[in-house]
C-alpha cells in the first residue's frame, strides 16, 4: 500500500463514525454548526492554527516536486528531441555507423541526426567579453528542423538559413557575451581562429541548448585540419530521437539503447549513451531527496503545529466544560458527548486541511525558486515550472487531516470522562493522593519496555531505538517514583534523566550515534526538548522566587498574576514551551553550524589548495602549454592535471553515472597535500595516501560526495570499490577507494594516477587543468586576471582558490539559510500559536478577569499580567531552544563523522543568536498585545453575568 492510501484509510476510519453520527443524529451536527456560527472569530483561530501544520507538510512535498520539475526541465532546454547519442571512435566512419543503425530498424527510434561537437572559446571583441569554454554543435540546420516528432522542441524550427560564415547562438550564450544578432564573434580552437557573424539568437531549447552555439557543416573540421596543437579532436556523434515528446520517452529508452548496442556491436569502440534518461532519473532522485530533507526539517514545525492543535482543542474543551456538563446532566451519553465535540473539531480539521494544502503550494514553490541558484538548476538554463504531483497534495492534506483528527479524538475521549457536578460548577479536578494499581502496573510495564528496547537497540546498533529506550523508561517510572519521593522531586528526577540522556548520548556512544540517520537526529532533538520542557515546568518554585525578588516594593502583582496561570496549567504551558523550544533549537543549531562553516573558509581553502594559489582551466581543443603557464609573470610553480568525465558504476547505483575524473602526478604534491576527510588505516598521513594512488593504478581518492545526487547522504566509504567504464571501448576498470577527500568544490571528482587517465582517454588525455602557485609578493587576483587576458584564445579561466572556496561555502551556507527560512515558518507557528492560545485564554478566563476588575484591579494591571504570561513562556522557550541548539551544534561540529575525524571549530554566532532570542520574544509580545487589550477591556458586570 502507498503512503497516500494508508493516510486516506486512516482519515476515513476517523471520519466515518462522525459522519454516521451526524447523519443519524442531526442534532449533533446542528450543535456543531451553531457553535461555529456563534464563535466565528474563535473558529477562525482554530482553523488558522490547524492549517499552519498542514501547510508545512504540503510545502515539503511541493519543494520536491518543483525541484524535480526544474531538474527535469534540463531535458527540454539541453536535449529536446535528443534521447540517445551514439559516438564512434576515429576508426569508424559516421556514415558507416548511420547505415548500421538504419539497417537494424530498431523499434521506438523516430529519427537520426549526424553532428560534430567541440569545446571552443567564443570571444566578442567589440564587447571585451569571452566565454572561455563552450560546446558548439556543427549540423545541417535543414535536417535539424525535421529532427524528432515535433519541430518546436528542436529550438531551431523558425531559424533561417545558416551560412558558412555565420553562427547561431542561444539566449544564454548571447547574455554571457552581451551580443545581439548581427554582431561578430571570434571562435578560437585548434590554434586557429575565425570570425563569424551571429545570424540570430534563439531560445535555449533542444538542439539550440545542446550546445551554446550552432555552426554550419565544415566549420569545425576546417579549424582542426592541419592543426599541430595537441588537443582533444572534434567528436562526431549520431543523435537519436525516440518516438514521443520531451518527457515521455523514458519508458522506451532502455530498450532502444539495448537495440543500438546490438546494432553497432560489430563496430569497434562505439559508445551508446542515453543522456536524457539520466537527466530524468537524476531529477526523480533529486526531487525525492529534497522532499525527504524538507520533510525532516519541516518535522519540527509540524511537531510545533501538533502541539498547537493539542493546546487549542484542550482549551476548547476546558472552555466548554460547563456546557458539556449540562449536556451530560440532561441525558447525553458519553458516546454522544464525544461525537458532538468531535464533529465540530472534524469540521475545523477538514477546512484547515484544504486551506493548508493550498497555502503549502505557495510556500513550497517560493522555497524551490530560492533554492534553484543554490542547487544549480538555474545555472543549467532550466526554469521553475509549478509542477505539483496530485499525490503530493493528497499526502500533505491527509497527513494534516489525520493529525488533527487524532488530536480531536484524543481530546474527545478525555472530556467524556468529566464529572458532571464538577463540570457544571466549573470546579478543578481533584488531585489523586496515590496512583491506582492499574497505573502502577502500566508504569512497571513501560519501564520494562523502555529498558528492553534500549538494550535490544544497543545490541543491534540501532540509534533510533537506543535513543528512545531511556526516555520511555524514565517517564514511565514517574508513578513508581512518586510512591517513594515527593511529586516534584520525582518529576525533576525523570525529566532531568531524559535531558541528560539527550545531551550525553552522542558522547557516550559515538559508535552507535555516529552512523545515525536523519530520523534519529529528529528524535534526539525531540528527546532534548521534552526533557528540558518537563524540567522547566517542574521548576515552579524557582519562578515564584524570582518574581518575589523582582516584585519587592509592591511592583510584583502583575507578574505574580502572569505566572499563576501557566504554573497552574502545566500541560498547556508545556505544549507552548515545546512549540517555541523545538523551532528555536533547530534555528539556533543551523545558524551556529552555518557561522562555523563560514568562519572556517580559510582553513577549507588551505586544505584543498595544497600550497597553490590559482586553479586554471583551459580549452581542451586549444589548451595552454604547461611551460607557457610556468613562464608567465608572477607564476612560481605549475601542476598539470588531466580533467574529464567518465561513466561510473557502483554498488548503490542502478546504472551508470557520469562523474568527473582527474589524473594527477607528483607535481601536485610538491608544495603540499590536499586535505582528506578520511583515509585507510594503512596510510599514516594524507601524503602517504596520495603517493599510494600514484603508485597503484587500482586505487583512487574520491570526495565525500562522490556519486551522490542532490542532497543524498554520503554514498561510499574507504575500502569500497567502484568501476570506471572506458569511453568507446566500454572496458571496465575496478578501483578501490584509498581515501575520501572533502566536499568537491573544485569538481575534480575521482583523483587517480595519470596511468589510469591515459588508458581511459587515449589521445584525448590532454592537460586542461592546472594548479598555479604565484611568486612571493604577487597578488593572486592580479595574476589570475593576467593569465585570463594572456591566454584568452586558449579559453583560460583562472580563479583563486580563495574565491572558489568562498563560492562553495557560500552555496552551502546559502542552503543552510534556506533551511533556516523554512524553519521560520515553524517559528511562525509558535508565535501565532501563542497569540491564538492567549485569545482563547482570555475567553476561557473572562469571569476570572471580570472578578479581578470588580475587585478594583485596573486595566493596565490586567494588560501587564497577560503580557507577563506570554513573556514568561516566550523567554523560557527561546532560552531552552537557544541553549540546546548551541549544545547540539557543538556536538555535531566537533564529534560527528560529517566533518571528518578532527571535526570543525565551533563558533557561537553572537549576532545571529541575539536576533534568534530577541525577535521571537518581541513577536510573541506583539502577538499577545491584542488579546491583552481585550482582557483589559472586559467589563466586570458583563463578564460576571454572561454565560457566553
Amino acid at each position: 500500500m502507498t503512503g497516500v492510501t494508508i493516510l486516506t484509510v486512516l482519515a476515513l476510519l476517523l471520519l466515518i463514525p462522525l459522519a454516521v453520527a451526524a447523519l443519524r443524529q442531526r442534532t449533533l451536527l446542528t450543535m456543531a454548526l451553531r457553535n461555529i456560527r456563534r464563535r466565528r472569530g474563535e473558529a477562525a483561530l482554530v482553523v488558522a492554527g490547524a492549517l499552519l501544520g498542514t501547510a508545512i507538510i504540503t510545502s515539503s512535498f511541493v519543494v520536491g516536486d518543483v525541484i524535480k520539475g526544474s531538474f527535469a526541465d534540463v531535458a527540454r532546454t539541453q536535449y529536446g528531441p535528443i534521447d540517445i547519442t551514439v559516438t564512434p571512435t576515429e576508426d569508424v566512419d559516421l556514415a558507416e555507423l548511420t547505415a548500421a543503425v538504419e539497417t537494424a530498424e530498431i523499434e521506438g527510434i523516430e529519427d537520426l541526426l549526424a553532428t560534430t561537437t567541440s569545446t571552443v572559446t567564443l570571444e566578442a571583441p567589440q564587447r571585451d567579453a569571452a566565454v572561455p569554454q563552450i560546446r558548439i554543435v556543427e549540423l545541417d540546420l535543414a535536417e535539424a528542423r525535421r529532427f524528432g516528432s515535433d519541430p518546436q522542441i528542436t529550438g531551431v524550427a523558425d531559424a533561417g538559413v545558416l551560412g558558412t560564415d555565420e553562427i547561431l547562438v542561444n539566449e544564454r550564450t548571447a547574455g554571457r557575451l552581451d551580443v545581439v544578432a548581427g554582431d561578430v564573434l571570434r571562435l578560437h580552437a585548434y590554434g586557429a581562429e575565425v570570425d563569424l557573424a551571429i545570424s540570430e539568437v534563439v531560445a535555449e531549447v533542444g538542439l539550440a541548448g545542446y550546445g551554446g552555439a550552432i555552426v554550419a557543416p565544415g566549420t569545425i573540421a576546417t579549424l582542426a585540419e592541419g592543426s599541430t596543437v595537441v588537443a582533444a579532436p572534434p567528436r562526431e556523434a549520431l543523435l537519436v530521437s525516440l518516438v514521443g515528446g520531451v518527457f515521455d520517452t523514458r519508458a522506451v529508452s532502455d530498450g532502444a539503447v539495448t537495440g543500438l548496442r546490438a546494432a553497432v556491436a560489430g563496430l569497434p569502440g562505439v559508445e551508446v549513451e542515453a543522456p536524457k534518461a539520466s537527466v530524468l532519473d537524476d531529477a526523480e532522485r533529486d526531487g525525492a531527496g529534497f522532499t525527504e530533507l524538507f520533510s525532516t526539517i519541516g518535522a519540527f514545525s509540524v511537531l510545533a503545529g501538533i502541539l498547537l492543535l493539542v493546546n487549542l482543542f484542550v482549551m476548547l474543551a476546558a472552555e466548554r466544560k460547563s456546557e458539556l456538563g449540562m449536556l451530560r446532566a440532561v441525558g447525553f451519553t458519553r458516546r454522544r458527548l464525544t461525537r458532538a465535540f468531535a464533529i465540530e473539531g472534524a469540521i475545523y480539521a477538514l477546512i484547515a486541511a484544504g486551506l493548508g494544502a493550498m497555502a503549502g503550494i505557495g510556500i513550497g514553490w517560493l522555497v524551490a525558486v530560492v533554492a534553484g541558484p543554490i542547487v544549480g538548476t538555474a545555472d543549467q538554463g532550466s526554469g521553475f515550472p509549478l509542477v505539483i504531483e496530485p499525490v503530493s497534495l493528497a499526502i500533505g492534506a491527509t497527513t494534516g487531516l489525520v493529525i488533527s483528527l487524532l488530536t480531536i479524538w484524543a481530546t474527545s475521549l478525555r472530556i467524556a470522562r468529566l464529572n458532571i457536578i464538577r463540570a457544571i460548577r466549573d470546579l478543578p479536578e481533584p488531585q489523586k493522593a496515590r496512583a491506582r494499581k492499574r497505573t502502577l502496573a502500566l508504569a512497571t510495564f513501560g519501564v520494562l519496555v523502555g529498558a528492553g528496547v534500549g538494550v535490544a537497540a544497543y545490541l543491534d546498533n540501532n540509534a533510533l531505538g537506543f535513543l528512545l529506550g531511556v526516555p520511555v523508561a524514565a517517564f514511565s517510572a514517574g508513578p513508581l517514583l512518586r510512591r517513594l519521593l515527593p511529586e516534584r522531586t520525582a518529576r525533576l528526577l525523570a525529566s532531568g534523566t531524559v535531558l541528560a540522556w539527550g545531551l550525553a548520548v552522542r558522547q557516550l556512544f559515538p559508535g552507535i550515534m555516529g552512523a545515525s540517520d536523519t530520523i534519529a537526529f529528529v528524535v534526539q532533538v525531540v528527546v532534548l526538548t521534552v526533557g528540558a520542557v518537563s524540567l522547566a515546568t517542574s521548576l515552579d518554585r524557582v519562578w515564584s522566587f524570582v518574581i518575589d525578588r523582582l516584585g519587592r516594593g509592591g511592583r510584583g502583582l502583575a507578574p505574580r498574576l502572569g505566572i499563576a496561570y501557566p504554573l497552574a496549567r502545566r500541560f498547556r504551558t508545556a505544549m507552548l514551551l515545546g512549540m517555541f523550544s523545538l523551532v528555536i533549537l533547530t534555528v539556533t543549531m543551523v545558524t551556529s553550524i552555518s557561522a562555523s562553516i563560514d568562519r572556517n573558509t580559510g582553513a577549507t581553502v588551505d586544505r584543498m589548495a595544497a600550497g597553490y594559489d590559482l586553479l586554471v582551466d583551459t580549452n581542451p581543443s586549444n589548451p595552454v602549454n604547461g611551460e607557457a603557464l610556468a613562464a608567465h609573470d608572477g607564476v612560481a610553480a605549475v601542476a598539470g592535471l588531466v580533467h574529464g568525465e567518465a561513466n561510473f558504476e557502483a554498488a548503490h547505483l542502478e546504472g551508470t553515472r557520469t562523474w568527473p575524473i582527474t589524473g594527477f602526478d607528483t607535481d601536485l604534491l610538491q608544495r603540499g597535500t590536499p586535505g582528506l576527510f578520511d583515509r585507510d588505516e594503512a596510510y599514516a598521513t594524507d601524503a602517504d595516501a596520495y603517493r599510494a594512488v600514484l603508485n597503484d593504478p587500482t586505487l583512487a581518492i574520491v570526495p565525500e560526495d562522490f556519486l551522490v545526487a542532490g542532497v543524498n547522504e554520503q554514498a561510499v566509504a574507504v575500502g569500497d570499490t567502484f568501476t570506471v567504464v572506458e569511453p568507446g571501448g566500454g572496458q571496465s576498470r575496478e578501483l578501490t577507494i584509498a581515501a575520501l577527500g572533502e566536499t568537491d568544490w573544485l569538481e575534480n571528482g575521482a583523483l587517480v594516477s595519470r596511468e589510469v587517465t591515459a588508458a581511459l582517454f587515449g589521445p584525448q588525455e590532454i592537460v586542461t587543468r592546472s594548479y598555479l602557485a604565484v611568486a612571493d609578493g604577487a597578488d593572486a587576483d592580479i595574476v589570475a586576471a593576467s593569465v585570463n587576458s594572456a591566454f584568452v584564445s586558449q579559453g583560460a579561466e583562472a580563479r583563486t582558490f580563495m574565491a572558489l572556496g568562498a563560492e562553495g561555502v557560500g552555496k552551502l551556507t546559502g542552503f543552510l539559510a534556506l533551511l533556516r527560512g523554512f524553519l521560520g515558518f515553524g517559528l511562525l507557528v509558535g508565535i501565532a500559536g501563542l497569540g491564538v492560545v492567549m485569545v482563547r485564554a482570555v475567553r476561557e478566563r473572562r469571569k476570572e478577569i471580570g472578578m479581578l476588575r470588580a475587585m478594583g484591579f485596573r486595566r493596565g494591571l490586567i494588560r501587564t499580567a497577560m503580557l507577563s504570561e506570554a513573556g514568561l513562556i516566550a523567554v523560557q522557550g527561546t532560552v531552552i531552544g537557544a541553549v540546546l541548539g548551541l549544545i547540539t551544534a557543538r556536538q555535531i561540529l566537533t564529534g560527528s563523522d560529517s566533518f571528518g575525524d578532527g571535526g570543525m571549530p565551533f563558533i557561537v554566532p553572537w549576532g545571529g543568536l541575539a536576533l534568534i532570542v530577541l525577535l521571537p520574544l518581541l513577536a510573541a509580545l506583539v502577538a499577545t498585545a491584542w488579546p491583552a487589550a481585550r482582557a483589559a477591556a472586559i467589563q466586570p458586570a458583563v463578564a460576571l453575568r454572561a454565560a457566553d
